[in-house]
């Protein structure tokens, strides 16, 4: 199978991208770090025309919700814009099948707000949406929870669990903006890969024909749900001050997995501390 990947230099994408080889198919992979962006759309349609992919799965995008906060026309240039790019040049391909990692942001925060990144990926789950009730364009929309793992660059603007670590490690003192009792209900890297190599694959019982699109949480379910204070107990790190949440901060995400379990039998296999605990040794061995 050719499937061409957006995203394909980053945490997941790279993943995928192995995972996806080692099983024998052809990737074209596409990133912005690598010269090619999704908001290029003159270049990014010449190059699925000259790729001609069996299917497309779109991981590129702005994750950082504090960058879309302050600078939101980054966030809208490379989320809701990629996203249509995407769409339309599936669509020009002979409505090429899309996978579409949004996010669990798309859902207000406690206080009532979207944040822009929470908007711009609305954006691109309405042009899918769209596309596959005027033109046919089968689609599949994930919004995951907190995804983590070994190899991705945390940062006090995006990949909170790997940051606590890299903190922690460095001792490096961490802002939590709000008391710190919100809680995700993290998903490890690879058991989400995981899930994308069976869409990937089984693209038909995902997507739910002959429905044109289906849309899933994805998270880590009950089981692994994980307060910020709890991870930085598990930790032991307390050099930590307080800051104000941030505009539309989820107080609690908690993924009801039983929609997507019951396509394809998956469910998370990393049991938060184990894969936390995997994580810091990781990272405790780079050099």
């Amino acid at each position: 199978m050719k499937v061409l990947v957006t995203g394909a230099t980053g945490f997941i994408g790279t993943r995928l991208v192995t995972q996806l080889e080692a099983r024998g198919h052809t990737v074209t992979p596409v990133d912005k770090r690598s010269g090619l962006s999704t908001s290029d759309y003159d270049s990014f349609l010449r190059l699925v025309d000259q790729a001609q992919p069996d299917i497309i799965a779109h991981l590129g995008a702005n994750c950082s919700t504090s960058r879309s906060l302050t600078d939101p026309a980054y966030d809208f240039h490379h989320n809701a814009i990629g996203t249509f790019n995407v769409a339309e040049a599936a669509r020009r391909n002979g409505n090429t099948p899309v996978i579409y990692t949004s996010t669990v942001k798309v859902k207000p925060g406690a206080d009532g707000r979207l944040t822009p990144l929470g908007l711009s990926k609305t954006v691109g789950e309405e042009y899918l949406t769209l596309y596959g009730d005027l033109y046919g364009l089968r689609h599949i929309i994930l919004r995951p929870s907190t995804i983590y793992g070994p190899g991705q660059d945390g940062s006090p603007e995006a990949g909170w669990v790997t940051w606590f670590l890299r903190a922690y490690l460095d001792q490096q003192q961490i802002t939590i903006h709000g008391n710190g009792t919100q809680s995700r209900d993290i998903l490890h890297v690879d058991d989400f890969t995981t899930l994308l190599v069976d869409m990937v694959e089984r693209f038909p019982e995902y997507g739910g024909f002959p429905q044109m699109g289906r849309t899933y949480d994805v998270g880590g379910g009950p089981e692994n749900e994980v307060s910020l204070r709890a991870l930085l107990s598990l930790l032991g790190h307390h050099d930590v001050v307080h800051d104000e949440r941030l505009p539309g901060d989820l107080q609690r995400v908690v993924t009801d997995n039983t929609t997507i379990s019951a396509v394809r039998g998956w469910q998370p296999r990393v049991p938060w501390k184990d894969g936390v605990l995997a994580t810091l040794d990781h990272m405790r061995r780079q050099p």
